[in-house]
């Protein structure tokens, strides 16, 4: 039995759009709690540019996936409403991957992996203290993997054969998208996490004795997460298409929305862990208390609290009581006078 039959395209697109719409309900949440933390929680933290950055980038993801949906709603209205009164219709609808509404819906998807992988590149860069050099391997796997995936939209776009998703001229396109994303999301995020273990052992020896270590490591699982999320569900595309499965369908459309959960799932960690620091050591806590654990120093984002230091001040001081003595038996009225004429006493 082949995959058409046991798993039809009119059905893997129809249960593609139903995962798509629940991943999408989703995001919208997420995207919205991402908003309220970058223009609301954070906005006493001074990160101006970075917050605009964020809202600009969650933003872009969630139009994005709004219109990939809508066009998968349009292709569902269209193949099993338009199309679905007549003989293997719906089939042949999505069959046609060279129609514009499927063009449109893999230039939109390959346009929100590199504003994803982008802005990833991105947070290397500023993690890496800005040093350009970093980028090197980063920007070329970017530049690849646009090439690759805008040139299978070209391809898809001008073959006129049924189901040519799979051709053999269009694998090499689609396997190279695929790996090169998976590989620069793979490094960026490796990387980040190297940087930031690397920079908390640098402080480390500044900690007080009792404080607790693990809050960089919120960052590094975070990300480590995110990526594990992304990689895995980026590997079952790969491995779907490779195995010539309609199901890669499904993995594809799902995608979409999964991408702008992952970046808004670190977006609204990493800040509800910022709020969690502020509370511990501004409230909650007396000043007794905060100055016998030490203070807390903000490192790049984190709070770590400091060793005690102990300053010991020796003062000296000499009286020449004699001077004084002279002063005080001077006569008062030639002091004034002394004074008026910015003479010294002894003229």
């Amino acid at each position: 039995m082949s995959d058409e039959e046991s798993f039809p395209l009119a059905r893997a697109e129809l249960i593609a759009l139903f995962l798509e719409s629940m991943l999408f309900g989703a995001f919208t949440v997420l995207y919205a709690i991402a908003i309220w933390i970058l223009l609301y929680r954070e906005k006493l933290r001074g990160r101006s540019t970075l917050n605009r950055m964020l809202f600009g980038t969650t933003t872009v993801m969630w139009v994005l996936s709004v219109a990939h949906l809508a066009i998968d709603v349009a292709r569902a209205v269209q193949g099993f409403v338009v199309w679905g009164g007549t003989p293997n219709g719906t089939n042949g609808f999505y069959a046609r991957v060279s129609d514009p509404t499927e063009v449109a819906k893999n230039v939109i998807y390959i346009s929100m992996t590199l504003v994803a992988d982008s802005f990833v590149t991105y947070r290397l860069f500023v993690v890496w203290n800005r040093v350009w050099w970093i980028l090197v391997v980063p920007i070329v796997l970017l530049v690849a993997t646009a090439v690759a995936g805008y040139g299978a939209c070209v391809e898809i776009g001008l073959t006129e054969e049924g189901n040519a998703i799979f051709a053999e001229n269009l694998q090499p396109w689609i396997r190279a998208f695929f790996s090169l994303s998976l590989v620069t999301n793979l490094l960026a995020t490796l990387l980040i996490a190297a940087r930031i273990v690397w920079s908390n052992r640098r402080v480390r020896k500044y900690r007080a004795s009792g404080a607790a270590a693990g809050s960089h490591w919120e960052v590094v699982e975070t990300m480590i997460q995110s990526a594990a999320v992304y990689s895995a569900a980026l590997a079952s595309l790969l491995g779907t298409y490779l195995a010539g499965s309609n199901a890669q369908y499904v993995c594809l459309d799902t995608l979409q929305p999964l991408i702008g959960i992952v970046f808004t799932l670190i977006i609204i960690r990493v800040g509800l862990g910022y709020t969690m620091n502020d509370s511990v050591s501004g409230g909650g806590r007396s000043d007794g208390a905060r100055a016998g654990q030490g203070q807390l120093q903000t490192i790049g984002g984190h709070a770590y609290p400091l060793q005690p230091v102990a300053i010991n001040v020796s003062v000296s001081r000499t009286h020449d009581r004699a001077s004084f003595d002279n002063f005080d038996h001077k006569d008062p009225s030639r002091v004034v006078s002394d004074v008026e004429s910015g003479k010294a006493p002894s003229e």
